[in-house]
């Protein structure tokens, strides 16, 4: 089994490539446009970073996941914060103030950097 992070991304249709390029790391990277509530648990359950801007993450959701150790939201997204805590999830917020593109970017591997140690 692979060592790299598996990192999903949701929701990717909240932003352009140009907004939010792929981050440079070593990693498997998957994305859907958007994702219905019964297609979260599916698409994370082998992932080790999420990425949502507005999928919801509920305790039911999150007791699920038992490889996920960090989840970066990118907007509106809810996300259960005492259910992270209990699983040992990180949860990271990627500023809005962030400009796109580059900046973003780094400021979403530095996010999952700081996740992973």
């Amino acid at each position: 089994m692979s060592s790299k992070e598996r990192v999903v991304f949701l929701d990717r249709a909240a932003f352009t490539a140009d907004e939010l390029p792929i981050p440079r790391f070593d990693h498997n990277w998957s994305e859907y446009p958007d994702t219905e509530p019964a297609d979260i648990v599916p698409r994370l359950f082998w992932s080790t970073i999420a990425i949502t801007h507005a999928c919801p993450l509920d305790a039911g959701t999150i007791g699920q996941l038992h490889k996920l150790k960090c989840i970066v939201v990118t907007g509106p997204a809810g996300v259960d914060a005492d259910a992270c805590a209990a699983s040992d999830i990180a949860v990271r917020h990627l500023s809005a103030s962030a400009t796109p593109g580059q900046a973003l970017v780094d400021q979403l591997e530095a996010l999952i950097g700081a996740a992973g140690r």
